[in-house]
């Protein structure tokens, strides 16, 4: 039984991973790309460098925290989508209230904490699908999945999908459109500010944790009962691959404003 049950945790853990794993690696990557940015532009421009991307990021950004409150039913206490003039350098903010006795709303700390990657990738998918359609129909045609094979999709299509990006994005076609400078500059702007705070973190690290006791209870009643409720955690992983996917746009252009960024510190 001893065995059993270690057997049990392990895959407890390695579930959690598949459903949250994605996310958490999309924000780390996004967190780093956008602190040396961010340090290379406050080094060229001071703080009117960020603001500048601030007044279209940080309302995406913190409408993204909003949203998950309403969806998992947290009370919204006080909340800003922006502000220029915080004496603290705050943007924005949601401050919000929970029932710690409630499993969905304690899950929902995580997805609240992750709000901003949802948001922020939702509206660069939309921005592409608006101004930029024929790239957008060639980015899709990347992002074919096979469910029986996602450990296969993951190493492939991911890669796949990056080239994809850059060739569609970036050809000579949209070169010469001001669609594609809108939405680049639209784009900069965005991903400029969906990095997580060191707030955003703490508060997934509560939902996260509360995902692993939930998913280790699933597995252990499965284990008691000798069912199988792993097609689940399957289908969440499916979906997650979908947004890691998509999130991909979105460290493109956060790729590109540090180089940007690095060029204006070193010729301004």
């Amino acid at each position: 039984m001893e065995n059993a049950f270690l057997t049990v945790f392990r895959a407890s853990l390695l579930e959690t991973f598949y459903v949250t794993g994605y996310l958490i690696l999309v924000g780390l990557i996004l967190g780093l790309l956008e602190n040396r940015a961010n340090f290379y532009t406050q080094g060229a421009f001071g703080r009117k460098g960020i603001l500048v991307t601030s007044w279209i990021g940080t309302p995406i950004h913190e409408f993204g925290h909003l949203l998950m409150c309403y969806i998992f039913r947290h009370k919204i206490t006080k909340f800003k989508l922006f502000s220029s003039k915080a004496k603290d350098g705050t943007l924005g903010y949601v401050n919000h209230s929970w029932n710690s006795k409630s499993l969905y709303q304690n899950i929902g700390n995580f997805f609240i904490g992750m709000g901003p990657i949802f948001s922020g990738t939702a509206a660069l998918v939309i921005g592409m699908n608006l101004l930029l359609p024929d790239s957008f129909a060639r980015v899709a045609d990347y992002l074919t999945l096979e469910p029986s094979q996602p450990d296969k999709y993951i190493m492939t299509k991911i890669f796949a999908l990056t080239a994809g990006l850059f060739q569609s994005i970036f050809s000579v076609e949209n070169l010469i459109s001001l669609n594609f400078w809108i939405y680049f500059a639209l784009a900069i702007a965005i991903s400029s500010h969906m990095a997580l705070s060191k707030e955003d973190l703490k508060g997934a690290g509560r939902g996260l944790t509360t995902i692993f006791t939930f998913i280790l209870l699933v597995n252990l009643v499965a284990l008691i009962l000798n069912a199988n409720f792993s097609g689940l955690f399957a289908n969440i992983l499916d979906l997650n691959v979908y947004i890691l996917a998509f999130s991909m746009i979105s460290i493109v252009f956060s790729s590109i404003r540090l180089v940007l960024s690095v060029f204006a510190y070193y010729l301004v």
